[in-house]
């Protein structure tokens, strides 16, 4: 018997587990995250998994975001609440995801990072997934950068313990039946034999947008003048018929 963890209490010889959790103790494990620029923008979002929250509202534990910056807003989602904390319930599922979305009033680049976490988070990777760039990216590693245009998005960043998540983003070196993706010369050429282009963008592999043309209603087009040193980009296609193809491109 480990003398560190039982002792007699009271002299009655009841043993009593040291380590066991007292009813008060309350557990949580917490991520703060913020939303900055380089011209001094903050907005910070709190999730947190904690004794006594569920997930779904909470009047103790989730706090609405009251949109007080006129350049911008961040927040999670739940329930179509855009909440500046957010509670969940334990025990933690690593399965878990949180919409999170944003308001931004600028055009340009704006970056995501986790400001700090406590408890299971502080030794867990925090990815954030980009749906509009196919994007998932290990914020424990550092923040990610990516380009916004004025408005409202609130379907574009998911917050997720794990990695493996379909993107719905092939391979580059494959193709898709009757759609088709080649680069030569450091020209773009897109390929659709079914259905025409209703919207055609690149990204670079931190989400900035690059080239975009809407509205083309032809099934072939080339893309010149990106300007982009060698790597690896992102063309996302949608067509008429609603679909959505994303693929990665060695540029």
């Amino acid at each position: 018997m480990n003398p560190f963890i039982y002792r007699t209490a009271l002299g009655n010889g009841t043993l009593v587990n040291l380590k066991a959790k007292s009813p008060l103790e309350i557990e949580k494990h917490r991520v703060w995250l913020n939303l900055t620029n380089t011209e001094g923008l903050f907005k910070q979002v709190l999730i947190g998994y904690i004794t006594g929250a569920t997930n779904g509202w909470d009047y103790n534990y989730d706090a609405l975001s009251l949109d007080a910056n006129k350049y911008a807003d961040f927040y999670s989602i739940n329930e179509s609440k855009k909440l500046v904390i957010q509670g969940r319930a334990l025990p933690f599922d690593p399965s878990d995801t949180i919409p999170l979305g944003y308001r931004s009033a600028i055009t340009g680049n704006l970056s995501i990072s986790v400001d700090h976490a406590d408890g299971d988070l502080a030794k867990k990777d925090i990815y954030l997934q980009d749906k509009e760039t196919g994007t998932m990216h290990n914020l424990t590693n550092g923040s990610y950068t990516f380009y916004t245009n004025k408005g409202i998005f609130n379907d574009r960043f998911v917050l997720r313990y794990d990695s493996q998540a379909q993107l719905g983003v092939d391979d580059f070196t494959s193709n898709q039946p009757q759609f088709y993706i080649s680069v030569k010369n450091r020209v773009i050429a897109i390929n659709s034999e079914k259905a025409p282009l209703r919207e055609a963008s690149v990204f670079d592999i931190n989400g900035k947008l690059l080239f975009s043309s809407q509205n083309r209603g032809e099934s072939y087009m080339e893309i010149t003048g990106i300007q982009a040193n060698s790597q690896i980009l992102l063309v996302k296609a949608i067509l008429d018929d609603g679909r959505i193809i994303a693929r990665k491109v060695l540029f």
